[in-house]
């Protein structure tokens, strides 16, 4: 998946695509990669391209991450198997929490 919004916040900020590979200290071939959609982000790469970009890490992980199964193209694959009882437990009470609890939930484990 083409992320071409990590070049559009780039240029609306100013700043480089080296400027980028400085702050994930990653060679500038590989942000040219994930900018091309043939390298994902990594999830250790996620905050400091928040810091970057100057966005909440919440917003990069959900502009990152893969469209939900029921918004992308039909695939071969088989479909993914269910969540275990405790993982859809974590879940559900993930997802009930406020907005912002989820936010210091998520900061907390990104300090972690």
């Amino acid at each position: 998946m083409e992320q071409n919004w990590i070049a559009d916040r780039l240029a609306e900020l100013g700043k480089k695509k080296s400027e980028l590979a400085q702050a994930l200290d990653l060679p500038p071939t590989r942000i040219s990669e994930i900018l091309r959609g043939r390298r994902d982000v990594h999830v250790s790469e996620l905050l400091p391209l928040a810091r970057c970009l100057e966005m909440d890490p919440m917003t990069v992980l959900l502009l990152c991450a893969p469209a939900p199964a029921h918004l992308a193209p039909a695939t071969s694959a088989p479909p993914p198997s269910a969540l275990s009882g405790d993982e859809a437990q974590w879940l559900a009470a993930f997802r009930a929490m406020p907005e912002e609890e989820r936010r210091r939930w998520l900061r907390a484990i990104a300090a972690f």
